[in-house]
């Protein structure tokens, strides 16, 4: 039986979202001869020390506690650069959870504003590690602001029982999509991942009905909705995977076993796009 391993360090408050998270999964996959063992870290050494082949899940909620809040962001940002680079060293599949946008009046209104600042520049943030890095993001703040903070009845901090489910089920396809390469062969990912998106929670709206890539500017009568362009994680991906190439930690072989994937999954047309983008984004310069 196929083992695949798990280890997650996020905040108790979402300890409910990977444990939910490991029983999608684990139903998924159960058809399919692999068994998960999931397991939470007490901190982000934990991550590193995990054994190699272990998929890794982290949160950047913990950067929004209130001992941190002081720390200049400069100094964050620095040692979150230098922790993630070393973390997705391995080679290993790393995902970064993104934060929903919502402080909830029970919070401190002396830190509110602090704290939106700080989230937002995590969430930015993210999307850098991926480009720089290779990791993966769940982006969480859309799927919790496609549906709403009332409706799901949390804020970042992710408590309580719908956001669980929701952020669970978000977390469990983001595995599948990104880090079962090594664990699974195609037909039984695309097997897997159908039956995961079938258990779609009641609360949130089908895929159909959620409008792509918007983002609201200003306040009041001046509120606007906008369409935004923004790079795909995979180009920023496959730019990664060349460069890992290239500097010799990750073997030619492994490359073409990914490549291979990528022409199974998405057709010949679209991967050789997403491979020239990825070239592109190595040599610094923009397509004509």
């Amino acid at each position: 039986m196929t083992q695949i391993s798990v280890a997650a360090f996020v905040p108790p408050g979402e300890q409910a979202t990977v444990a939910r998270a490991a029983q999608i999964l684990q139903a998924g996959l159960a058809d399919e001869g692999a068994k998960l063992a999931c397991a939470t870290v007490a901190d982000f050494d934990g991550l590193r020390t995990a054994a190699a082949g272990t998929i890794r899940i982290a949160s950047l909620t913990p950067e929004l506690g209130l001992e941190r809040l002081d720390t200049p962001w400069s100094e964050v940002e620095q040692r979150l650069r230098q922790d993630y680079a070393a973390l997705c060293d391995s080679g290993d599949p790393v995902l970064v959870t993104t934060i929903f946008r919502h402080i909830g009046a029970q919070r401190d209104p002396d830190r509110a504003e602090a704290i939106l600042v700080r989230l937002r520049r995590l969430n930015l943030l993210a999307t850098e590690l991926s480009r720089a890095y290779g990791l993966f993001v769940i982006d969480l703040d859309r799927i919790f602001s496609d549906v709403g903070a009332v409706r799901v009845m949390t804020d970042y901090g992710m408590d309580g029982h719908d956001a669980a489910e929701l952020a669970g089920h978000a977390l469990a396809l983001g595995i599948v999509d990104n880090a079962l390469d090594a664990a699974l062969p195609f037909e039984a990912q695309e097997r897997v991942k159908r039956a995961i998106t079938a258990s779609r929670p009641a609360i949130q709206p089908p895929p159909d009905l959620v409008p792509g890539n918007l983002m609201t500017m200003g306040k009041g009568r001046r509120r606007q909705v906008v369409s935004t362009i923004t790079d795909s994680v995979q180009d920023n991906h496959v730019g990664w995977l060349i460069r890992q190439v290239l500097k010799g930690q990750i073997p030619p072989r492994q490359a073409a076993d990914k490549l291979i994937h990528a022409v199974r999954r998405r057709g010949v047309q679209e991967s050789l796009g997403l491979l020239t983008s990825g070239m592109v984004r190595l040599m610094g310069l923009k397509p004509q």
